[in-house]
């Protein structure tokens, strides 16, 4: 299929690179690495792999060096960065596809329940409130939380 051979990209195809996009114009000061991680995070679905692998592609030490630079650039832990990535990925693909989460974590070899489980603990929401809110909603959402991460790290940073 052409879709798969990366010739003609599908609009969900693009959705997570905006999101990128967007999360750079709301904040413009993220580090290059950190950019890299957020980045990473949301182009590979929130399967960019644990603190301690991720660290030393970035040329740090160890995971405790990566959650301070994190912290410092006013963004969530790793694994919430993760999480928020899963969601905004599975939305992205039950609005394109009309899939549900039940059937898009089978697909990505997930247990539904705790797919079913990230998205109440990161949104707030069940799955259903979250689809009728929409894909828009959640990448606000995300971008706020961002933002309010930042202005704690500023308000605690000595």
């Amino acid at each position: 299929m052409l879709h798969n051979q990366g010739r003609i990209p599908r609009p969900c195809d693009m959705v997570l690179g905006k999101i990128a996009l967007t999360i750079r114009a709301h904040r413009p000061d993220l580090s290059l690495f950190s950019r890299a991680v957020l980045e990473a995070s949301l182009l590979t679905g929130g399967s960019i792999g644990t603190a301690q692998q991720v660290a030393p592609s970035l040329g740090l030490r160890n995971r405790f060096e990566l959650a301070r630079l994190l912290k410092r650039e006013g963004l969530p832990p790793l694994h919430e960065l993760a999480g928020w990535a899963s969601v905004l990925a599975w939305i992205d693909r039950a609005e394109c596809t009309g899939c549900s989460l039940c059937h898009l974590a089978f697909r990505d070899r997930k247990d539904p329940a705790t797919c079913y489980r990230t998205v109440k603990r990161i949104t707030g929401l069940r799955w259903q409130e979250l689809r009728m809110r929409g894909s828009a909603w959640v990448v606000q959402r995300f971008v706020r939380h961002c933002e309010t991460a930042c202005h704690d790290a500023r308000v605690h940073r000595p």
